[in-house]
């Protein structure tokens, strides 16, 4: 219910938003804005009134210009020479008689309101004007100022003079009746005195003296004497002093006298008691329309919060979920992209609307006021649900989940992921962002090509790039979809393979356990037969070599997966080799192999787990005692290498057997040097030193020269800080 409350409220607002703004529209737009009626409280005190004045004494002179020109003895005369022109080298004077003829021959007449206008009956064609009428106009006697500057200087036809001296006349009418027929609310006295006394007025109330008029409501008076103007007008014209000394009728200096009064009562029908009541009017609905525009601005905004704060919410207030409709799983770029389209459309039906309802009614005043209002309803009553639809998404949690953009990174993240096996991530991004990113800026510059041109070939170009691009996504995403599927089913493989070994060698632990328990009890028994001593020999020795490969192989599993504990530290390199060749010095002798190590006169700090740095080095160890040939040399050296920031601890022997297989191989499960197997070992030594290795991100490198065996353990050097520290006593 609430929610029906705030849409009802939110519909019957904006319909009187509507109704202010007409009111504050549907008015003529020359009489100011809706502010300035409520600021100033009556007609004469706005500035509507004082442009007005304004313009009547800027009329003032016009009208003593015009009534000069156009009168002889206060009434308009004909006959006088309005203007001259050489016509075929001879000089020829038009009366304004003559050019108001001529004018009229044309089509020219004058309408209810006094103005100039064309279309009427003609026996003279505008074509024929200027090609048979051509003249040179050397004197005009409303520009009587002009200066002929050149031989073809005022060259026009007669048509053009006749129409440009009756747009003169236009005028000399519209002054007339403003201050002469009759008078109205304006009155106005100008004098001008010569120095020879000669007297010259211009007025349109002679029974009004200059005190009279100066005792009107508003006033302004100046003269020659005083450049000051008295007034009590807000403002007056700026050239005013320039006008009255310009207008002088008589040749070098006179004096005048100005007077100008407004009768603020307004008696008489003229333009300012109209514009009076039109002010009174427009004042009272200019208020009413704010008064309703703030009200429904305010409604407006107000039910629409109401209706963004319970969307999605149900009636019941313990009901904390927020309800989805049908329209809310649509992702919000298309419900963006179906708000443009409608705006589009109701921009597009909106003027058609219109000129069918003109057709019926006719035409329509204000259709621009019209259009926008239909058009912004229209748009209106779809934004409203599609952005509602939106916030309810958003209190849901599902704005950007269910939106495209989460989507489209979601496959590309996917595709990425998947890329990666077989190239880097900035070159999967490259791959796959570039050409799309192209892709799309060449169909959008040939579908605004289309638009633009209308070309066809242009949108055929763009329909089929987008094809080949969604076909060339769509194959890399199938490969890419189908190697991660491989490569997962392969890691799963392994990881059953890891888990199988480790559960199986656990399962293996405890019945080896109770044999090795079991002959180690029976050899401290005083067993007498030889041959049962040595068959405990070889029990002992095969259940050894079975516990020994058990461990190898769940160690083996561990590091190969990864799961593994990496415990950094800063470690000196020499000592920790030193200790080991420490421990296996009895097995080197039992080898008959002499030790030749090298290395550097001061410590080597590496960045390594020493625990797995122990068993890697005891690894590649065990190595040379089982597989180096006897009574030789083993070479033991470290190594820096500070431009790679790297430490080397390589160890070199000579094999006993040949060396028939390749270094990959040697690092390979259950592989060993002598393939046969004849000797002992597990095959997994190489292998778990490698993991381990690669574990602490360094690196095992296998070397094989003919008979020569060469393994090199490299390793991240330790800090800076820790090298220094190291070679402090």
């Amino acid at each position: 219910m609430k929610k029906i409350i705030a849409a009802s409220i939110n519909l019957f607002s904006i319909l009187l938003l509507f109704v202010s703004i007409s009111i504050l529209t549907l008015r003529d737009a020359d009489t100011g804005s809706a502010l300035m009626y409520i600021q100033a409280p009556d007609y004469v005190s706005s500035a509507y009134f004082e442009n007005q004045a304004k313009q009547s004494i800027t009329d003032i002179f016009d009208y003593i210009t015009l009534t000069s020109i156009f009168e002889k003895d206060g009434k308009l005369n004909l006959n006088q020479v309005f203007a001259q022109a050489n016509v075929d080298s001879s000089s020829v004077s038009y009366s304004l008689e003559y050019l108001i003829q001529y004018a009229r021959s044309m089509g020219y007449y004058f309408n209810n309101d006094n103005e100039l206008v064309g279309g009427g009956p003609s026996t003279i064609s505008r074509q024929d004007d200027e090609l048979n009428h051509q003249i040179i106009v050397r004197y005009r006697a409303y520009m009587p100022d002009y200066v002929q500057t050149s031989p073809t200087d005022g060259m026009m036809s007669l048509g053009q003079l006749a129409q440009e001296a009756l747009e003169y006349l236009s005028r000399y009418y519209k002054i007339k009746n403003e201050f002469d027929n009759p008078p109205g609310n304006f009155h106005f006295r100008v004098t001008y005195v010569n120095p020879r006394g000669e007297t010259t007025t211009y007025t349109n109330s002679p029974s009004m003296s200059e005190s009279a008029i100066c005792e009107l409501g508003r006033y302004a008076y100046t003269d020659s004497r005083d450049l000051k103007i008295d007034t009590n007008m807000a403002s007056l014209p700026s050239d005013l002093v320039a006008l009255l000394q310009n207008r002088n009728p008589y040749d070098g200096d006179a004096n005048y006298h100005f007077s100008c009064g407004i009768d603020t009562t307004f008696p008489k029908k003229d333009f300012f008691q109209h514009s009076a009541k039109e002010y009174d009017s427009l004042r009272q609905s200019s208020i009413v329309g704010v008064i309703l525009l703030v009200l429904s601005i305010v409604s407006a905004l107000g039910s629409l919060i109401l209706l963004i704060i319970y969307t999605g919410h149900g009636n019941d207030r313990t009901d904390k979920k927020i309800h989805l409709y049908s329209m809310d799983h649509i992702p919000f770029e298309c419900l963006v992209a179906l708000f443009v389209l409608w705006s589009f459309i109701a921009g597009k039906v909106t003027p058609a609307f219109l000129d069918s309802v003109e057709r019926i009614l006719g035409e329509l005043t204000e259709y621009d006021f019209w259009r926008d209002c239909i058009s912004f309803s229209l748009k209106y009553l779809v934004f409203v649900p599609f952005m509602l639809s939106l916030i309810r998404t958003y209190k849901a949690d599902q704005l950007y989940k269910a939106s495209l953009l989460h989507k489209f990174i979601t496959i590309t993240r996917h595709y990425i992921l998947c890329a990666e096996r077989t190239a880097s991530r900035a070159f999967s991004y490259t791959l796959f962002i570039l050409p799309n990113v192209l892709a799309l800026c060449l169909i959008t510059v040939l579908f605004v090509h289309f638009f633009e041109a209308q070309s066809l070939n242009a949108f055929l170009s763009a329909i089929m790039i987008l094809l080949i691009i969604l076909a060339i996504d769509l194959y890399t995403w199938r490969i890419s979809t189908g190697l991660n599927e491989a490569v997962n089913e392969q890691v799963k493989s392994e990881r059953l393979k890891a888990d199988l070994i480790t559960n199986v060698s656990h399962d293996l632990k405890t019945p080896l356990t109770s044999i090795i328990s079991y002959v180690d009890l029976m050899k401290r028994e005083d067993i007498q037969n030889p041959r049962v001593k040595e068959y405990l020999s070889v029990l002992e020795q095969k259940s050894t070599r079975l516990k020994t490969l058990t461990e190898d192989l769940v160690e083996a599993s561990k590091a190969s997966s990864g799961n593994v504990t990496i415990d950094f530290a800063d470690i000196n390199y020499n000592e920790i080799v030193e200790q080991a060749l420490g421990e296996f010095e009895d097995k080197i002798s039992a080898a008959r192999l002499e030790i030749i190590p090298q290395f550097p006169d001061h410590p080597v700090m590496i960045r390594a787990d020493g625990r797995h740095l122990w068993r890697v080095i005891e690894n590649l160890l065990n190595n040379c005692c089982k597989y180096a040939l006897r009574e030789s040399r083993v070479y033991v050296d470290i190594t820096e290498d500070r431009e790679n920031g790297t430490a080397v601890c390589t160890i070199k022997n000579i094999s006993s057997r040949p060396l028939n297989i390749s270094p990959e191989e040697l690092t390979e499960r259950f592989v060993r040097g002598d393939v046969s197997r004849t000797t002992e070992g597990s095959g997994l030594g190489l292998s778990i030193a490698q993991s381990l290795t690669k574990l602490m991100e360094g690196q095992l490198v296998i070397e094989i020269d003919g008979d020569l065996y060469k393994a090199s353990v490299v390793l991240h050097s330790a800090s800076p800080e820790a090298q220094t520290a190291s070679k402090k006593p």
